[in-house]
């Protein structure tokens, strides 16, 4: 069963003592599966080009994050279980150590929210921590 919603993406993250935080909202899709469900939104950057990202959450404790556009990623995430993330950006591509620490999952065919974060690191230097906060509400 796939609707549509508006989701609310909420990212905070403090990497080597900076801390930023940004909002997204937007449009999204949810489609409810055996094992659990996905979601998938659109953005528009700032320079103009547009990137799609897929949520895909399974059994409530991993998380499989891929992103598509200017800037592309690769992620699994499974709590306390140290995996690598790959990146592709215009300058180069990269990988980095990640490590979920929550991962909260509250949604069924109306919507709901899903938090999680994550503790990064390069070649195990760590880096900081990265929390999703992920509102949905349908539309109409």
């Amino acid at each position: 069963m796939e609707k549509e919603f508006l989701i609310s993406v909420l990212t905070k993250q403090e990497i080597e003592g900076e801390k930023e935080e940004l909002e997204v909202m937007t449009k999204a899709s949810l489609n409810l599966n055996e094992n659990g469900y996905v979601i998938s939104y659109a953005e528009e950057e700032e320079d103009g080009s547009r990137s799609v990202t897929t949520l895909e959450v399974e059994n409530g404790n991993q998380i499989t994050v891929n992103r598509e556009g200017i800037i592309s990623t690769h992620m699994i995430l499974r709590k306390g279980t140290r995996s690598l993330s790959h990146h592709v950006t215009p300058y180069g591509a990269f990988s980095m150590g990640i490590e979920a620490t929550v991962i909260e999952s509250e949604m069924n065919e109306n919507g709901g929210i899903l938090r999680f974060s994550y503790l990064t690191d390069v070649e195990m230097k760590p880096l900081g921590e990265i929390e999703f906060d992920i509102t949905l509400n349908p539309i109409g």
